[in-house]
C-alpha cells in the first residue's frame, strides 16, 4: 500500500477535525508494537482498516476530506518482511499543487495540548534544510513526530498538521 495506491474503505463522513481526534486517540492509546495491528488501529480510531490479501503487514485506509484533499493511515514496516512498528497518517492535496490548507487546517497546539496532557514530552524542530518545522512527542517506548505547514502556502506561519508518523520501539 502506497500513498499513490491508498486501500479504498467504505466512505466515513469526517472533517479533518473528527479525524485528528482519532488519530490523537490513536496515539494516545499505543503503549508498544504489540498495539500496532488492524485491529488495534480500527478500535482506537473507530475506522475500518483494511489489509492488503497479499501482505497481512500491509493495512490502513484512505479517504476523501474534500474535493482536493484526501487522508490516508497506513502501516510501516522497517522493511517488507517484518512487523509494522510505525502508522502514517497524512493528508494529500490531490492537485499536486500546494493546495490551501484551510478547509482541513487541523492546529498544531490541537496535538500538543492533547498529547502532552497524555504523558508525552514535546520539543519543536526544523529540518536541516531549515525550511519545515515539526515537532517530536515521545512517552515510553512511543514516538510520534508531527509535521506541519502553511495554510495557504507551504513556506507561510506554519500551523496546519499535514502528516503525522507514529513509531514504538521494535
Amino acid at each position: 500500500m502506497t500513498a499513490e495506491s491508498p486501500v479504498a474503505a467504505e466512505p466515513i463522513a469526517l472533517d479533518a477535525k473528527e479525524l485528528s481526534k482519532r488519530v490523537l486517540a490513536l496515539i494516545a492509546g499505543i503503549r508498544d508494537i504489540r498495539d500496532i495491528t488492524p485491529e488495534s488501529i480500527a478500535k482506537m480510531t473507530g475506522l475500518k482498516i483494511e489489509t492488503n490479501p497479499q501482505d497481512g503487514n500491509d493495512y490502513g485506509i484512505s479517504g476523501k476530506l474534500t474535493e482536493t484533499w484526501y487522508y490516508g493511515l497506513r502501516s510501516m514496516s522497517p522493511d517488507a518482511s517484518d512487523k509494522p512498528n510505525r502508522v502514517l497518517f497524512q493528508l494529500n492535496d490531490q492537485t499536486d499543487t500546494d493546495a490551501d490548507m484551510s478547509p482541513v487546517c487541523v492546529p498544531i497546539e490541537d496535538y500538543s495540548q492533547t498529547l502532552t496532557a497524555a504523558g508525552f514530552a514535546s520539543r519543536k524542530m526544523r529540518n536541516r534544510l531549515n525550511t519545515q518545522d515539526y515537532w517530536e512527542f515521545t512517552r515510553g517506548n512511543v514516538g510520534a513526530t508531527v509535521y506541519v505547514r502553511g495554510k495557504s502556502d507551504p513556506q507561510d506561519a506554519q500551523t496546519c498538521v499535514s502528516m503525522v508518523i507514529i513509531e514504538t520501539q521494535l
